[in-house]
C-alpha cells in the first residue's frame, strides 16, 4: 500500500485491529468496541485489509501514516490513548499488550 488512501477512522480501526491481535486473542469485547466506534462497514473493510497482511506489513502500513495522522507529539498521544482504551476493553491489559504499546510509542 504505497499510496495513503485511508480516512482517519479507517486508519484508527486498522491500528486497533492490529494491536488487538498482539495477545493472539481477538476478544469479542475488542471487536465490539471497534465496531461501535467506527461502524460495521469500516470494521469489515479494515479487518479484510489486516487479514491479507503479514504482521510486519501491517506495522509498516501503520508507520506509513505517521506524517498524515500523527505527525505531532499531541496527535501521537491521542492515538496512544485510543490504543489504551482498546486494551481495557477486555479488562485484561497483559504484558504483551503493554510491551506493544511501549514499542509503538517509541516507534511512532
Amino acid at each position: 500500500m504505497s499510496d495513503l488512501k485511508w480516512s482517519y477512522n479507517e486508519f484508527l480501526a486498522f491500528l486497533l485491529i492490529y494491536i488487538a491481535h498482539v495477545d493472539m486473542e481477538f476478544a469479542e469485547e475488542e471487536k465490539a468496541m471497534i465496531k461501535t466506534k467506527f461502524g460495521e462497514d469500516i470494521y469489515e473493510k479494515m479487518f479484510a485489509e489486516f487479514d491479507t497482511m503479514s504482521d510486519y506489513k501491517a506495522y509498516e502500513t501503520i508507520l506509513s501514516y505517521k506524517g498524515v495522522y500523527f505527525p505531532t507529539q499531541e496527535q501521537k498521544e491521542e492515538i496512544i490513548e485510543k490504543m489504551k482504551t482498546l486494551f481495557d476493553a477486555d479488562a485484561e491489559f497483559n504484558i504483551m499488550e503493554k510491551e506493544l504499546l511501549h514499542f509503538l510509542d517509541r516507534m511512532m
